[in-house]
């Protein structure tokens, strides 16, 4: 039959096309995988080094009791993100968000309402009005 070894030649070569990209996509996500693990680890680290910072800065001010309170409930709640953050999964934390958002929609839209603004002036921020000069030379 007419061009049956060009279509099994064909056939071959998408199959070792799929089966090369499949290859790339796996290690592409390991590699994504390993990333964002080395990120959770850091995030876990600043937020610990950020509350003892702010337990730290209270003590040496010589804050009011009152204030030092309100700096150590700061620093718990950082340390309760870091626990969490080592604790969980990519998977628990997304199905917490998902919890989250199902449970409070509105509140969830103000915060994302919040910080695009919060970002958009922030970007925006360096497109102040320039003076305008005026010339004051005529032209003959």
């Amino acid at each position: 039959m007419f061009g049956t070894k060009r279509n099994d030649t064909i056939q071959d070569k998408a199959e070792d096309f799929l089966e090369d990209a499949g290859k790339s996509i796996s290690e592409f996500g390991r590699e994504a995988r390993h990333k964002a693990d080395g990120a959770k680890k850091d995030m876990v680290k600043t937020l610990y080094s950020a509350a003892h910072t702010i337990r730290k800065e209270a003590r040496e001010a010589n804050a009011s009791k009152d204030v030092r309170e309100h700096a150590d409930g700061v620093a718990k709640g950082f340390e309760r993100a870091a626990h969490y953050l080592k604790k969980n999964s990519y998977e628990d934390i997304g199905d917490d968000v998902v919890e989250g958002v199902r449970a409070n929609p509105w509140r969830t839209l103000a915060i994302i309402f919040i910080v695009g603004l919060v970002i958009g002036l922030l970007l925006r921020g360096g497109d102040q009005p320039q003076p305008q000069v005026q010339d004051n030379y005529r032209r003959p």
